[in-house]
């Protein structure tokens, strides 16, 4: 099989079985009474962060002189996605509703913010460390995300934000439990299969693109592996589920900033180079102004459409201008 083939192949596989565990989790949320932004921030945000999430390991098992470079560059590229056409996607969506506002309270959409700026800021500061520090920052990262699932769990529901939805793989009603575990091992493993597909296929393009396997790891893998993040997000906005919505988007960007960093921070070099450095540098732009559209009122989709896709737009075409 041709790495082009790979690269479809495993891009549509990644994308169905992403769908089939985060509906999984949707479901395991409304059995267990949680609200929609426990749902969304946590149970539907690990299913939706898990392709981008096994990339860098299995290219580091794959191996080979690009491997260290397309782990980093994955691990860099999710929370760069999210936080840049994640979230300006979510506010399209919610303004073709005829709203300028994420119908989600202040105190909740900033909540996960300042837990990844805080988590994103100790990450990128591993790069300057030795390792004996880095394992340190890789364990206070942990550390992080485990205070933020708590909180987030002991959060109470709001009205009728605990219902279980319809399983995928349900016949009729919302299916037992036996369907959702068994829809939830399904969802990992496609997810396990499609990225040893898409990671073959990533290493073997990135001649014919003429980017490093870095580069292509921070534009590429993003935007295949966020698909999930962005077409569930946006049918949860058109059906007024705004803080399942966004707290999917923000919940993933919290989850990739520390658990998956751990592989970065432990397994890798943890050189990210000048585009990953420049890739940060706009994921903490792009949380910054998130921060500043949410207000009491909910969070301004004006602000965050132009803001993320704006500085989406910027960093490509500075990638661009770059290797020319």
């Amino acid at each position: 099989m041709g790495a082009w083939a790979e690269l479809v192949l495993g891009m549509g596989l990644m994308l169905a079985a992403a769908f089939l565990f985060t509906n999984a989790m949707e479901w395991a949320g409304g059995r267990m009474g949680l609200g929609h932004a426990a749902t969304g921030g946590v149970l539907a945000a690990i299913g939706t962060a898990l392709p981008e999430s096994v990339v860098p390991v299995v290219a580091l098992i794959h191996g080979g002189s690009a491997a260290n470079r397309t782990a980093i560059g994955a691990i860099l590229g999710a929370p760069f996605m999210l936080a840049t056409l994640g979230l300006a996607m979510t506010a399209l969506f919610a303004l073709l509703s005829g709203r300028s506002h994420l119908r989600v309270e202040g105190p909740r959409a900033r909540g996960p913010l300042y837990t990844f700026l805080a988590s994103y800021v100790l990450l990128m500061l591993g790069a300057f460390a030795p390792r004996p520090v880095r394992i340190l920052d890789a364990i206070l990262l942990v550390g992080l995300y485990l205070v933020y699932v708590r909180r987030s769990l002991l959060r109470p529901p709001g009205e009728g934000e605990s219902e279980a939805p319809r399983l995928l793989l349900a016949r009729r009603g919302g299916g037992g439990a036996g369907v959702g575990v068994g829809q939830g091992l399904l969802g990992v493993a496609g997810l396990a299969v499609a990225s040893e597909l898409f990671v073959s296929g990533l290493q073997g393009s990135a001649p014919a693109l003429h980017l490093s396997a870095l580069a292509l790891a921070l534009i590429l893998v993003p935007v295949a592996t966020e698909l999930p993040e962005l077409v569930a997000g946006g049918l949860w906005v058109l059906h007024g589920r705004d803080a399942l919505a966004l707290g999917n988007v923000t919940g993933a960007m919290v989850f990739q900033a520390t658990v998956p960093a751990v592989v970065g921070l432990c397994f890798t070099s943890w050189n990210p180079e000048g585009v990953g450095f420049l890739a940060a540098a706009v994921t903490l732009s792009a949380a910054l102004l998130a921060l500043a559209a949410s207000t009491k009122a909910g969070v301004r989709a004006l602000i965050l459409l132009p803001s993320g896709a704006g500085l989406y737009a910027l960093y490509v075409l500075a990638v661009a201008l770059g290797r020319s």
